[in-house]
């Protein structure tokens, strides 16, 4: 059996007995996180350039914007929910591969688009699919072993995910399945130049990847056909666009380990590269009881990979005009944990981008590659990075941060398994209470 053949079987043969335990466990929390990321974004700009534009395009009313209400056609409706939820860049993440993949605001959207135009789907029915489609989306995502940021090509793959939980809820058979991932090669798109402009295509491009998801498989249930290889054919996706992967990441233990359950949280709303960073001022700033009035001076250490993300250009970086240039800002954002002691939404409001007392702490913020973080970690995006403190009357504080809070080995539990807060340990970043499972 060929590869693409054993994809399409995987995804059409997942059944909710089938999926482990602790992937359907982490498909509910995929589906919560990016319900409370998209309730989070919905007064957003950015937001409202979604919902107007779907308002635009119009169609049959069968499904709801999220918050708003309005109603609109299941492949607009992806496309809006999509976007509001990437709108504060507040949505999970998997980081355990070179390249970051936010695949839970690409997949959940159109799964649950078509399951409130089609009361027939049952819950087990939406949650395999969600664990199925989240689980492939980040195979094809981690196999890609060259970095976006030397590429350019960003996360071309993440329509995959979107057609995997389409052809599944729209319970099509192996051959209208495997002509919609045909179809969806089509749409495959992605690149990195909205990251270093800070464009709202950051996430507009996922509403468009979701919307495209669901339209290819309506295509294909429509009677379309599609490149039977859009993976390894002659000028298959791994021929054309990315030369450099690794087969055993993408197909290694398929239907046995589903990776989903390694997505990482985000306890603060910007890029997860700056996530260490914040961590660990966060975590000075508490241990030695400084305030933002306290310092004289902070250095960070990264990767190089990482400081062209969220360092470069500095005269973006370095006092940002845009609240999406600021969420990829690192500067900013340690300036703020060390003004505040917290990440918050607001601080990325235009009116927060002005804050004197956060400006300041910007000026004294050095950052810079650190040679030997760059020779062990030079290869991913999510950097371990140092953060040094100099203080007002000569002490000075240093961390390593590897693995931030939020990080599979270090993320919040979960609150929905103890009911009685006053015993439970706070929050780093909000500073509420945090359940445990265990």
């Amino acid at each position: 059996m060929d590869l693409t053949t054993q994809i399409i079987k995987h995804v059409l043969d997942s059944r909710f007995e089938t999926v482990p335990k602790k992937a359907i466990e982490r498909a509910k929390l995929s589906i919560l996180d990016t319900l409370a990321s998209a309730i989070g974004g919905s007064s957003d700009p950015i937001a409202h350039f979604a919902r107007h534009l779907g308002a635009l395009s119009g169609g049959k009313p069968d499904c709801t914007v999220w918050v708003s209400g309005e109603k609109l056609p299941a492949c607009l409706v992806s496309l809006v929910n999509a976007t509001t939820a990437r709108s504060l860049d507040f949505d999970e993440t998997y980081e355990l591969c070179i390249n970051g993949c936010h695949a839970s605001a690409y997949d959940v959207p159109p799964a649950l688009a078509l399951a409130e135009r089609d009361p027939s789907i049952t819950g087990r029915e939406l949650l395999s699919a969600v664990a199925t489609a989240i689980d492939l989306h980040v195979r094809l995502a981690r196999s890609v072993t060259a970095n976006s940021i030397n590429t350019g090509r960003d996360n071309m793959v993440a329509v995959w995910g979107a057609t995997a939980v389409s052809t599944k809820l729209l319970r099509l058979d192996e051959e209208k399945t495997q002509n919609a991932f045909g179809i969806a090669y089509a749409h495959a798109a992605g690149e990195f130049q909205m990251y270093e402009e800070g464009a709202h295509t950051v996430s507009l491009q996922q509403g468009l990847r979701a919307r495209s998801g669901l339209e290819s498989a309506l295509s294909a249930m429509v009677g379309f056909n599609g490149p039977r290889e859009p993976f390894f054919g002659k000028y298959g996706f791994y021929k054309a666009f990315e030369t450099n992967y690794d087969l055993g990441l993408l197909m290694g233990k398929l239907g046995d380990d589903y990776v989903n359950a390694s997505i990482s949280f985000k306890p603060w709303p910007s890029c997860k590269c700056t996530h260490p960073g914040i961590d660990g001022l966060l975590q000075l700033r508490e241990k030695h009881n400084f305030t933002g009035e306290d310092i004289v001076s902070i250095e960070l250490g990264l990767n190089h990979l990482a400081e062209s993300l969220v360092v470069q250009p500095r005269d973006q970086k370095w006092g940002p005009k845009d609240p999406v240039v600021a969420r990829f800002s690192l500067p900013y954002v340690i300036s703020v944990a060390a003004q505040h002691g917290r990440v918050a939404i607001s601080d990325f409001r235009p009116e927060a981008l002005e804050d004197p007392a956060v400006g300041r702490i910007m000026a004294v913020t050095k950052i810079e590659v650190d040679p030997e973080i760059d020779r062990t970690h030079g290869l991913h995006q999510n950097s371990p990075t140092t953060v040094s403190v100099k203080l007002k009357g000569g002490a000075e504080h240093f961390i390593r941060i590897d693995k931030p809070f939020g990080h599979p080995d270090n993320r919040p539990r979960s609150p929905m398994a103890c009911a009685n807060s006053r015993l439970a340990p706070k929050c780093r970043c909000c500073h509420s209470p945090i359940y445990s499972s265990s």
